[in-house]
Parts: C-alpha cells; sequence; structure tokens
C-alpha cells in the first residue's frame, strides 16, 4: 500500500488508553501527521522531539506536556537517537465531561490559547514522578481488569487531568520558539481556509507565491505526508465535526467540496470505518 493511501484518522480503540512507551537505540521511529476521535495527553520523560501540529511546532524534552484536542492533525521526529521515553494517554470527550465537577473542567487543557499554537507546559521532576506513577498504575488497571481497577483506573485519570489543568487554569503556558517553518505555517492557513474547495498545487503557487513542487516538497518534509494526503485527511476530519454536529451527511458533501455523495460516502467509508450516517447515528 502506498503512504498516501494509508489512514490519517485513527479510531480510538477504547474509551480510554494509558501507554508508558520507550523506544530505545537503536532508534528508527517516525510518526506521519494524523489524529485521533478523542483527546491526547503527551509526556515526554526521555529524548528530544519534534512536534508538529496544524498550528504550529515547538521542540519538546524531558518535562514537557503537550495536551491535542481531538480530530486535531499532529506529528512528532524524533530528534535524539538514544532513547524515546514517553506517556501517552487518549481519552474520549464524554470520559472527560463525566469525570469534571461544576467548578473544574477537566476539558480546559484541551482549548488553545493565545498565548502558544501548541498546549505545551513543563512539569517540574516532582510532578514527573508524581505523573509517572500515575500513569502506570493507570495502565496496568486498564490491562488488568479485575474487580475494582475501573474505579482505580477512575480515580488515576482524575488525578493526572487535574494536575495537567492546574496548569492550564494557572497560565503556565509560556510562549515556546516557533520551529515550523513559515511556508510550511501559510500552506496550513490556506488549506484550513479553502476546504471547500479544490486545492491545486496551482492554486497554491499563485496564493503563497512559491513553485508549487518546492512547497509540496517543503510539507511533506514536516508532515511526513504528501499535501494530497493531508487535504484528504483534513476534508474527513471536518466531515466527522460536521457529522458530530447533525448536518445531515448530504450537506456535509457539499461543505467539504467533494464532487459527489457517492465519492464522499466511498472515501469517509474507507478512511474512518464506517459510513458517514453510521458515524452520524454513533456520535450523536
Amino acid at each position: 500500500m502506498e503512504q498516501g493511501s494509508r489512514k490519517k484518522f485513527t479510531a480510538l480503540d477504547a474509551e480510554l488508553l494509558c501507554e508508558c512507551k520507550t523506544i530505545t537505540a537503536p532508534l528508527d521511529y517516525s510518526m506521519d501527521m494524523h489524529n485521533h476521535d478523542g483527546y491526547e495527553v503527551l509526556l515526554v520523560l526521555g529524548g528530544v522531539v519534534n512536534l508538529y501540529t496544524e498550528s504550529g511546532g515547538s521542540r519538546l524534552e524531558r518535562g514537557d506536556l503537550v495536551c491535542m484536542d481531538e480530530l486535531d492533525f499532529h506529528r512528532v521526529e524524533v530528534i535524539t537517537r538514544e532513547t524515546y521515553d514517553r506517556i501517552v494517554v487518549n481519552v474520549k470527550r464524554h470520559v472527560l465531561e463525566a469525570a469534571s465537577s461544576r467548578q473544574t473542567d477537566l476539558q480546559t487543557c484541551f482549548r488553545r490559547t493565545h498565548l502558544s499554537h501548541v498546549n505545551v507546559v513543563h512539569l517540574s521532576e516532582e510532578e514527573v514522578q508524581q505523573m509517572s506513577f500515575c500513569a502506570h498504575s493507570l495502565q496496568k488497571s486498564l490491562l488488568r481488569k479485575q474487580p475494582g481497577d475501573e474505579i482505580l483506573a477512575d480515580a488515576y485519570l482524575k488525578q493526572i487531568m487535574v494536575t495537567v489543568n492546574r496548569h492550564f487554569l494557572e497560565q503556565d503556558i509560556l510562549p515556546r520558539m516557533e520551529i515550523m517553518p513559515e511556508l510550511v505555517m501559510e500552506t496550513f492557513n490556506y488549506i484550513e481556509n479553502h476546504l471547500a474547495e479544490e486545492i491545486t498545487l496551482k492554486s497554491l503557487e499563485e496564493n503563497l507565491h512559491y513553485n508549487g513542487t518546492y512547497i509540496s516538497r517543503c510539507f511533506k518534509r514536516i508532515a511526513g505526508i504528501s499535501l494530497q494526503s493531508y487535504i484528504l485527511a483534513k476534508k474527513i476530519m471536518l466531515s466527522c465535526k460536521l457529522l458530530r454536529e447533525g448536518i445531515p451527511p448530504c450537506d456535509v458533501c457539499d461543505m467539504t467540496g467533494f464532487n459527489s455523495y457517492s465519492n464522499f460516502s466511498r472515501t469517509f467509508s474507507k478512511q474512518v470505518g464506517k459510513s458517514p450516517k453510521k458515524y452520524q447515528i454513533e456520535n450523536r
């Protein structure tokens, strides 16, 4: 299968996932830009990586924690070649809604602020140790599934999310150096603003004032996927969002620039794993 035909949308296998992952030398790890139908919290424990999203990029090292909104495209590029050690928590929106209280919204950390294009905070070494303990305990509770483990998993998730959200509520997000090339940022912005139209290399050339082949090459170096693959994935992501808002599938087809409903339905089903109608019913 060619890279361009791979799915870039990943449906989570469960409502809550927690993985404590370590990759050691020889390190050959790369990730294409992709998204999930749930939130993601990433804490770097070892190594140095570049994180790229649709809205910007940031270099991360031990103690850096990033919160990515559901359906946001992102990619990690490993810089160090010895170890990449991290914690990843994926959770569906309704799980955090149920875990929140009237005083505390545990989804706050996923809302972008004006201070940064990427929601990154830095944890103290003590907080890193506490987070690591909670994450390993959460992972064990989710895998073991003995009586009471669901209660423990809920408690560990809440402890993790309270710690994370306190940083955002206290405005601990500091401006970080932007690492995404300006041309690639402009390309992301153009695609975002013209999704309902046919986006071609010619239209990119005319609006960004660079050679189309050069734009395409620069984009793929950062995103890990071709412009065509990203544009298609972006249209599918927007389709998911509109369908979840209750907009009829036939209208979603027009709003995302597909040339026919049959093409829209076929493409959506291939990328998401279910038809637009079924996806909408399951995500009301």
